[in-house]
């Protein structure tokens, strides 16, 4: 089918004639994002994240994309796919990730299905929806005439935090000299549109001591959950002394039987940040803690396992206003800017000194768990406001 002829002004009705004239409804939506929900990607399994990679890739060749596969040992790939002609400095990043946290055959007990305006499933919100909607946008944008640089980064492993690859600093590299970014992540029932995420640092902290027999011989074992008792409580105490930062102790292993002391215990924090520029400071305060012993003969390490920048909002502010008019003049609403406390890949864009909105995938509830939500609408509102938000910033200074 030939493309539509591209118009001085790209406004709503002339998407909406593009979706007809292409095929594009609910029911085809619906399709493909059934068809990405149903190959699972559990964040650890490798083999699955590279089996919806290939899907993902084999749509963006479809859509007139060239593509690449950024490889790693132990985690998912990243994809990249490059498509439009130009200076990279007009061109947009359309960003996310591919991986879930739910785990091997969960869509057993949880399959996709459709009730009420609501579609379920694994990864349907968190954060395939995302995905599915950039299909759409990339193939509203080449019917309308869109000839600026579209780059696709998506990447296998964020969801636990890019620990086993080096896919954070990938994705900054790739997107150096690019206008802007917009990320897909689930998006907000509220609507509101993200500008700034916390940073994200999980650590573990092993103690060891002396295993020994609890009646037999208990003077003479060294209790390294005694040892990580003290140091809990200290660490908790850091809350509140780097600003807004906060320290959880989330979990804690130790011990074998409860008859013998326990020569072994760890702990896992995470550790929460809106300023990058804390951060040697809470570790410096961490390894304090680690260093000092409060029960004699006991040895402690501190592991960091992953770490996410903060997003800040202080490249974003052109592009929200941006986005606030289209949403509003569309009939969606007049979003409002979002601080947030989770972490994504937007902060990585922005470490290129790119500008980035994120979470304007698909709208819904209950991310990572057996109740996660999208609503149905939510897939077309953001293909409109996302086609028609992409074609007002051209030419635009941000």
């Amino acid at each position: 089918m030939e493309n539509i002829v591209r118009t001085k002004n790209i406004n709503k009705e002339a998407i909406l004639c593009a979706l007809e004239e292409n095929n594009i409804n609910e029911e085809v939506i619906l399709k493909t994002w059934r068809e990405i929900v149903e190959i699972e990607s559990y964040t650890h399994n490798k083999k699955a994240v590279e089996n919806v990679c290939a899907y993902v890739e084999g749509r963006l060749k479809d859509l007139g994309f060239e593509t690449r596969t950024i490889e790693f040992d132990k985690a998912g790939p990243t994809l990249v796919g490059e498509m439009g002609q130009g200076d990279p400095s007009e061109g947009v990043i359309l960003t996310g990730h591919m991986d879930t946290v739910h785990k091997d055959d969960f869509i057993k007990d949880f399959p996709f299905r459709v009730e009420e305006g609501k579609v379920y499933g694994p990864g349907v919100l968190d954060m395939k929806g995302g995905i599915n909607i950039i299909f759409y946008v990339v193939e509203m944008l080449k019917s309308l005439g869109y000839n600026k640089p579209i780059k696709v980064l998506i990447s296998g492993d964020e969801e636990h935090g890019h620990g086993k690859s080096g896919s954070g600093s990938v994705m900054a590299e790739e997107a150096k000299g690019y206008k802007y970014a917009l990320n897909f992540e689930t998006g907000l029932i509220t609507n509101d549109i993200v500008v700034a995420r916390k940073g994200m640092m999980h650590c573990a902290i092993r103690t060891t001591g002396l295993s020994a027999h609890a009646g037999a011989n208990f003077d003479d074992g060294i209790s390294a959950i005694k040892e990580m008792s003290h140091k809990i409580l200290e660490i908790q105490e850091l809350n509140g002394k780097f600003g807004p930062t906060t320290l959880n102790v989330g979990t804690i292993t130790g011990g074998t039987v409860v008859n013998a002391v326990p020569e072994n215990c760890e702990i896992k924090l995470d550790i929460r940040y809106v300023d990058n520029s804390v951060l040697p400071a809470v570790k410096e305060a961490l390894e304090s803690i680690v260093n000092k012993n409060y029960v004699e003969g006991t040895k402690s390490d501190l592991i960091i396992e992953n770490t996410f920048p903060a997003f800040p909002n202080s490249l974003n502010g052109k592009l929200f206003e941006k986005a606030r008019e289209v949403s509003s003049k569309l009939g969606f609403g007049e979003p409002k800017g979002a601080k947030i406390g989770g972490a994504s890949d937007a902060a990585f864009i922005t470490q290129a000194g790119v500008p980035c909105l994120c979470a304007l995938g698909a709208k819904g509830e209950w991310n990572h768990s057996n109740r996660e939500y999208a609503l149905v609408d939510s897939a077309m509102e953001r293909i409109l406001f996302i086609t028609n938000l992409i074609f007002e910033l051209e030419g635009m200074e941000l």
